[in-house]
């Protein structure tokens, strides 16, 4: 399948024979060639127009026609999660540890090869991204919020290793001050009341807005971010205004035609979060308490009305799977751009919210998204095209290859590839 001219760790890659679909929303191309040097794309476009160095050892790789894409970011996922169907995600600290990694190399190994976790676990998350960015272990990009600042309420009991409790502006200011300490790149606040908490009432306005400003004051001065999780529209209006970055679900937005249009005029993101109720609505809830099941039901139509509201009024739409929620599992994550791609974003738009928005809403697009020169080379290569159908993305003996910084970090069993080209852990496709 492969010719290699020369094995050598500074050679140019060539991938060849492919079609190109780059994440920018352009229309895909066919008989391109991407070409890749030290991680980095240096050629994207149709075949014929490269002029390669003739002095340049160069590793080729014919995939006859396969889908290359920008690898698929997911802009909500908990790692500490897997899916369990009462929502617990609580073990020993070991066992948690060893759980986040597992989980983000099924994430990597679908093709998701940037992920933003929003909530981890008693900071052994950050231990993770650690092993892996020192290169004992292959995993995906990890951004990280650390943990969820909350009000008191008993989402923080049922998720004692992901919250942090923080009541008026002095524990807020606090509270955010303690994520930066340990090195988080976002700042996560539980704005509204829970679906996935017993008690929790969605559409209840948890932090007011003094609270939620004084947070975005503080992260903005360390160039941070700030993720709302915010179901209610009040509480979606309040944080809106009070200036963060991106809503997470918001499930009861299309109440609020002004708060729609005030999304779109800053460029507030909307990350809808789907997943966690098609995943329980179509799944086997044999296990799942009534109460998760009752109000994931509940909201699910409030949140696709809520989506094709915002698309409609042109709020930046950025896709976030809620990964690790109950039957939601770690490496289905692109089940998210289908549910999208459903509710009524065109196939193309959705993709596109999976890869250059998804950087954007992360405040990454600048090396990550899109396969253009100058951009990072986190590829992934599919056997047929996504585009007809969305949920490809997520059929695992569709996946052909997945490459991160330019290395291979995932490929298909069958397949043989120079080891200059390798990464140091290459897993399996779809493991």
């Amino acid at each position: 399948m492969f010719l290699r001219i020369l094995q050598d760790m500074d050679a140019l890659i060539a991938f060849q024979n492919i079609t190109l679909i780059d994440g920018a929303g352009r229309e895909p191309v066919a008989n391109a060639t991407v070409a890749v040097r030290d991680g980095k794309i240096i050629y994207a476009g149709k075949a014929k127009k490269w002029q390669p160095s003739h002095n340049e050892d160069i590793i080729n790789l014919d995939y006859g026609g396969k889908y290359l894409l920008p690898g698929l970011i997911d802009c909500h996922v908990h790692l500490s999660g897997s899916g369990e169907p009462d929502s617990q995600f609580k073990v020993d600290d070991g066992s948690m540890a060893l759980k986040i990694l597992s989980n983000a190399r099924k994430n990597l190994a679908a093709g998701i090869t940037t992920v933003r976790d929003l909530g981890g676990w008693n900071e052994l998350e950050f231990a993770v991204r650690r092993w892996i960015q020192r290169g004992e272990f292959t995993g995906p990009r990890m951004m990280l919020a650390g943990r969820f600042i909350s009000i008191t309420e008993s989402g923080a009991d049922y998720y004692e290793g992901m919250y942090r409790v923080a009541d008026g502006v002095e524990q807020v200011l606090k509270a955010v001050r303690e994520q930066i300490k340990n090195g988080v790149d976002l700042i996560k606040l539980g704005v509204t009341g829970a679906v996935l908490v017993e008690d929790g009432v969605p559409g209840a306005t948890h932090f007011n807005f003094d609270e939620v400003r004084v947070a975005v004051e503080e992260a903005a001065k360390f160039g941070k971010r700030v993720a709302a999780h915010a179901h209610g529209i009040d509480g979606i209006r309040k944080a809106v205004q009070a200036g963060v970055h991106t809503i997470e679900h918001g499930t009861f937005l299309h109440q609020g035609p002004d708060v729609i249009e005030e999304m779109a005029r800053r460029g507030v993101f909307l990350v809808p979060t789907l997943s966690p109720g098609m995943a329980v609505i179509n799944g086997d809830r044999s296990k799942v308490p009534a109460w998760i099941v009752d109000k994931l039901i509940e909201t699910q139509d409030a949140a696709k009305e809520s989506l094709r509201r915002a698309l409609e009024a042109g709020v930046p739409i950025a896709m976030g799977s809620d990964a690790g929620t109950p039957l939601n599992y770690h490496g289905e994550n692109g089940q998210e751009v289908h549910w999208m791609n459903e509710a009524g974003m065109k196939p193309m738009d959705a993709l596109v919210s999976s890869t250059s928005r998804a950087a954007k809403a992360l405040g990454w697009d600048s090396r990550l998204g899109t396969i253009e020169e100058g951009k990072t080379a986190d590829i992934l290569i599919l056997d047929e095209n996504p585009l007809e159908d969305l949920r490809r993305l997520t059929d695992k003996k569709l996946i052909r290859a997945v490459f991160l910084d330019g290395k291979l970090a995932a490929r298909h069993p069958t397949d043989s590839y120079p080891k200059a080209i390798l990464a140091k852990d290459c897993l399996q496709v779809g493991m």
